[in-house]
């Protein structure tokens, strides 16, 4: 597994610091990560796919995730959502010049309209977005929000499972157009390791790993993460699960919230990876 699944530098690692892609590139470097997750708006003030896969091959480093292809959510306003739609397709192409392939959005857990409403329109926007995609080669993972106690003010439940989120996207028969799995909201909403063995094999695009504090799963805060290995989610089974799925990959440690406060971002990377090389090896063992 450790072969298949890869580490990846995630932006936040980085604590807020004011990096450029090439200081970025150099950081995981020396600290021994495969990949870099980057955006867009780096790789066009870098340059362009070019210079940057030239700036990444310097230092041994893969481009992992790609920000910046959809630019917006599929639950916004109509006008938001069809000028974001327009650039998809030739962001993607941008983004597959780079040699970086997998996208992702989030999907609010909560919304502003009744579910029953909103879930056909999403269905839709589902497959215009994944026939955007299409002939790009880059895919798009979709974030479920698994916590509860995000955006309350907010009157109306949408999806807040991994099993709900299969659901929307089998509904949908898109192709291009998959998961990005976080192990804190897979966690919160309660899935189970079945839930991702059932899933077929090129829905995972994006992995998130963290972890939790042992408190009843619906109080769970988003902002007060743990590194993997410190809190309760069984994230070596976690991952073998994944791993039965045939994801091929990399994996990016999100650890939001006071956690890191006070590190460096070569210190955040560090405890990233060694956390990171730990999970894939007892998962892969």
């Amino acid at each position: 597994m450790e072969q298949r699944i890869r580490p990846t530098l995630h932006g936040s690692q980085l604590r807020g610091a004011k990096l450029s892609l090439e200081e970025k590139a150099a950081l995981a470097a020396a600290v021994g990560y495969p990949g870099l997750d980057l955006t867009l708006a780096e790789v066009r003030a870098a340059g362009g796919p070019a210079a940057v896969r030239a700036l990444l091959a310097r230092y041994g480093v893969a481009p992992a995730t790609i920000g910046g292809v959809f630019t917006a959510r599929l639950t916004d306003p109509a006008a938001e959502f069809e000028a974001a739609l327009a650039a998809v397709t030739p962001n993607a192409r941008e983004a597959a010049a780079l040699g970086a392939l997998p996208t992702g959005t989030v999907l609010p857990g909560r919304v502003d309209e009744p579910r029953e409403h909103l879930w056909p329109v999403v269905v839709e926007r589902l497959r215009r977005l994944d026939a955007a995609l299409d002939g790009t080669g880059v895919r798009l993972g979709v974030e479920f929000i698994g916590v509860r106690t995000l955006r309350l003010e907010r009157p109306h439940p949408f999806v807040q499972s991994m099993a709900e989120a299969n659901q929307l996207l089998d509904e949908a028969g898109v192709r291009h157009v998959g998961l990005t799995l976080d192990s804190y909201h897979w966690y919160a909403a309660g899935d189970t390791l079945e839930t991702i063995r059932q899933t077929p094999p090129e829905r995972i695009v994006i992995l998130h790993v963290n972890d939790a504090k042992a408190l009843p799963r619906d109080q769970l805060l988003d902002q007060d993460r743990l590194v993997p290995g410190e809190g309760v989610i069984p994230l070596v089974d976690w991952l073998r699960a994944i791993g039965d799925t045939g994801f091929e990959g990399f994996l990016a440690m999100e650890v939001l919230g006071p956690r890191l406060a006070g590190l460096t971002p070569e210190e955040s990377a560090r405890l990233g990876l060694e956390a990171m090389a730990r999970l894939l090896a007892a998962a892969g063992g």
